[in-house]
């Protein structure tokens, strides 16, 4: 009557019955061990002689290897988190910009803060466009606005040229650039241009707007333009039509009436 426990702490003794020991039983079914109501489920109240561990003692191969193989996983995920680290950071910043927005930051001076209101940089050949269309508009649109340059003839008498850019550009609450086919073509109006594009980089602000009286074939678009199209500075396109004419002048009156502090960080459009 004494209870045997078919567990797997009991399971060097079907190997050692088959060796220096033998189990002897009786005939009948009363004479015969059996395993105790607390052996392993398959086992219970069965046959001592009819127990067998292997298929339930036996290792766990992928007990023993799952959690080798998580973390050989785990370390795989972090050095491939490490090294794209810099590209996932740029679109977790970008999910930020998109669920959040960000501020704009506005310079707190006004016009009235600068010696001269607008400065209009334009080539020759397109003084007839100032003449009949933006000259009226600002008039009608920014009558405040006084202390206006209009191209070479408007610059500081008894300056160098140059110098006479450089400060009619330093000092303007706004500048416009007004390109064009043969615009683009002038290396006076290209330094000017330069001069312009310096004076946002030295500044932090967006002093300057560019006004595309056409397209431009790409072949022949300057490096600077290029340059300021990637950057992602304001620029508008001379529109045809009444209602294209009307936007395009909305469009640059909200420009020319407030500065933004550049942000490097905002992605391009």
């Amino acid at each position: 009557m004494n209870t045997i426990d078919c567990n797997c702490d009991l399971s060097w003794f079907p190997t050692w019955l088959s060796g220096p020991l033998s189990l002897i039983e009786g005939d009948d079914d009363d004479d015969k061990a059996i395993c105790s109501s607390d052996s392993l489920e398959p086992f219970r109240d069965e046959y001592l002689i009819d127990f067998d561990p292997k298929k339930f003692c036996s290792i766990n191969i992928a007990l023993v290897c799952l959690p080798t193989l998580a973390i050989i996983c785990l370390i795989f995920i972090v050095a491939l988190v490490y090294h794209y680290r810099w590209p996932l950071r740029y679109r977790l910043f970008l999910v930020k910009l998109a669920v959040l927005g960000y501020k704009e930051m506005r310079d707190a001076r006004d016009h009235n803060d600068y010696g001269f209101d607008l400065n209009v940089i334009f080539y020759d050949d397109d003084e007839e466009w100032i003449r009949e269309h933006l000259r009226p508009a600002l008039a009608e649109r920014l009558p405040h606005f006084q202390r206006n340059v209009f191209g070479d003839a408007d610059l500081v008498p008894g300056m160098h040229y140059l110098e006479s850019v450089d400060y009619v550009v330093s000092h303007s609450y706004k500048t416009i650039v007004v390109l064009s086919s043969a615009a683009v073509l002038d290396h006076w109006f290209i330094l000017k241009f330069r001069t312009a594009m310096d004076h946002v980089s030295d500044t932090l602000t967006e002093f300057v707007v560019v006004v595309f009286l056409e397209d431009i074939p790409d072949d022949e678009m300057p490096f600077l333009a290029r340059l300021y199209l990637s950057d992602g500075r304001p620029y508008i396109h001379w529109a045809e039509g009444l209602r294209g004419q009307e936007h395009f002048f909305d469009k640059l009156t909200t420009n020319l009436t407030i500065n933004l502090r550049t942000n490097d960080r905002i992605p391009n459009e």
